[in-house]
């Protein structure tokens, strides 16, 4: 496997535990410069792209990578204006993943589009009870845009199929009418934009192009969060859309009232239409998701392996995308049939991957500040506010139960507090996770934060 081979391979699993927008954002214009003396340098676009790989996907790209290259070392980003090299000998990325990638990243000026999906449809959503509310108000919203569930915010985990249904919604209508200027956008993409607008001194542009769109759609608008300015400009942009009787559909990893930081303007106009939730797939589901993908992937795979996955993987919709990948992968390579027991084989490395391997006291803080929008001295403090108990408390419970440290030993990682005040604050939360709905639902996400 050559250095494009290696990155490409790379991307494909990369691919399917980031959301669409984060990929495309920060992985579309990459490549591998060179893979030589344990060392992988991995070109980059930009200075913002390249501080970006570092802090945040480093550990993640390193892992993948030691996989294919035992004795890597260390992996450097070189900023490089020179196009990624392209794949001539094994097109693995059509092994990896399929025409939706491709077609992710096309763009459709004439209607206002930015970076709708084609195969992100109404028609391969696959509907089960985990996420009927949200499709059924989203076919609403597309029936009557403006007029009926207006904002749409529609909230849930990573990978359950957010971007899928509301570019569904925007893919609907363009369909219905094609001269509806329709605006899709990561929230990071419309922070950017409002930052180079300021900059450029062409705010007057950007305007124009958020606040004339007849349909806007913000993906994970959590991102919003302690952006003072944008969150400004946002708030204007949704009352000039608003008052038009234009739709505004946004996504978020929790409920608008949870996200840290946010004014309550905001929260108040986000809570103000239809909120809809997206859980995690029963098993039924994760079948019905498993039948259709293997179909459009063209893969013959037999009742007991579709069985065999969707008992196996459970967390989200991409880790089951991710699954037949790797098995596709393996069959093509090798040209070999999907039995059963190549399928375990296959995947059991995946599934039985020591989940503690990666995770430590200080990431599993480090997410809970982020998540609730506090600072990491705030959770390990001594202040008692009620915005600070309540994530104190998960903190000890994920302490307890993803590392199973002693009480003690949690107390310690929590500033020194006492071990009888570590129990109560576990068993508090251990009470409220078997009726708290809104609970399960924030754990759920805080967890897969920790594992992506």
């Amino acid at each position: 496997m050559d250095k494009e081979q290696l990155w490409q391979t790379a991307l494909g699993e990369l691919e399917v535990t980031l959301s669409k927008a984060n990929f495309t954002t920060w992985f579309k214009s990459t490549f591998v410069v060179s893979d030589e003396n344990n060392l992988v340098i991995v070109g980059v676009p930009n200075s913002f792209a390249q501080e970006w790989l570092k802090n945040k996907y480093h550990n993640q790209i390193f892992i993948i990578l030691k996989k294919f290259r035992p004795h890597l070392e260390e992996i450097k980003y070189k900023i490089c204006s020179t196009a990624p090299p392209q794949v001539n000998n094994i097109d693995i990325t059509n092994i990896l993943t399929n025409k939706e990638v491709k077609d992710d990243k096309k763009t459709d000026s004439q209607n206002g589009c930015f970076n709708l999906n084609p195969n992100y449809i109404f028609d391969t959503f696959v509907v089960g009870n985990s996420n009927r509310l949200a499709h059924a108000a989203s076919m609403a919203v597309s029936d009557k845009p403006g007029k009926k569930y207006n904002p749409l915010f529609i909230y849930g985990g990573v990978g359950l199929g957010k971007t899928h249904l509301i570019q569904a919604i925007g893919n609907e209508i363009k369909k219905r009418n094609p001269k509806a200027k329709i605006t899709y956008a990561p929230c990071e993409h419309f922070a950017n934009d409002f930052v180079d607008a300021i900059q450029n001194k062409r705010i007057d542009n950007f305007k124009k192009k958020y606040r004339n769109s007849d349909v806007l759609l913000i993906d994970d608008i959590q991102f919003l969060s302690g952006k003072e300015g944008t969150q400004e400009e946002f708030f204007h942009t949704f009352n000039a859309l608003q008052q038009g009787n234009r739709q505004v559909i946004l996504t978020s990893d929790r409920v608008p009232q949870a996200i840290g930081e946010l004014s309550g303007r905001l929260s108040s106009r986000f809570s103000g239409g239809m909120v809809a939730d997206i859980k995690q797939p029963d098993f039924e589901t994760r079948a019905a998701i498993l039948k259709a993908k293997s179909q459009e992937k063209s893969l013959n795979l037999g009742d007991n392996v579709i069985e065999y996955i969707a008992q196996n993987v459970c967390s989200n919709i991409r880790e089951l995308e991710g699954s037949l990948n790797k098995i596709r992968t393996h069959l093509e390579l090798y040209n070999a049939e999907p039995t059963l027991e190549l399928v375990t084989q296959i995947l059991e490395p995946f599934l039985s991957t020591n989940r503690n391997e990666y995770i430590t006291a200080s990431k599993i803080l480090k997410t809970i500040a982020n998540f609730y929008g506090i600072k990491m001295e705030e959770l390990i403090g001594k202040k008692r506010n009620k915005e600070l108990v309540y994530p104190r408390q998960i903190s000890m419970y994920l302490l307890r139960h993803e590392l199973n440290y002693s009480y003690p030993r949690i107390g310690k990682e929590l500033g020194g507090k006492d071990h009888t005040t570590i129990i109560h604050g576990r068993d508090k939360i251990e009470k409220e996770l078997a009726r708290n709905e809104n609970l399960q639902r924030e754990m759920s996400v805080i967890k897969e934060k920790l594992y992506i």
